[in-house]
């Protein structure tokens, strides 16, 4: 990485890496994650925060929980000045929602790279 230049690291990456440290604890709980498509994104923070924010909200999800499934999903849309990692834990008598969010800016920078204040 240049001087200057901001470290980007990719959101799916880091999700797949604490599925695999995850899924094998989950896996003896019956607890089964179930991921869709979608399509890369690239976040201005180091990998471990988002790592460890995604091992954060699968532990939180699946606490006390067992045979059930939880469902991951991005949500990246337009114009959101972050992205949402949900996660739904589907149980026989409801659905409960779990979010991590990562913010997709760089403090004190516009689009274009200008400073936001002189």
């Amino acid at each position: 990485m240049r001087q200057g230049e901001v470290e980007r690291t990719c959101l799916h990456c880091a999700l797949l890496r604490a599925l695999r440290a995850e899924t094998p604890a989950l896996e003896r709980r019956g607890v089964t994650v179930v991921f869709g498509r979608s399509d890369a994104v690239w976040l201005p923070m180091p990998g471990t925060r988002i790592y460890r924010g995604i091992r954060r909200l699968l532990r939180d999800a699946t606490t006390a929980v067992t045979d059930c499934r939880v469902r991951l999903a991005v949500v990246d849309l337009v114009g959101k000045p972050h992205v949402d990692v949900m996660a739904t834990v589907l149980e026989p008598s409801r659905a409960r929602v779990f979010r991590v969010a990562f913010a997709r800016v760089i403090d004190g920078r516009l689009a274009a790279g200008f400073a936001e204040t002189s």
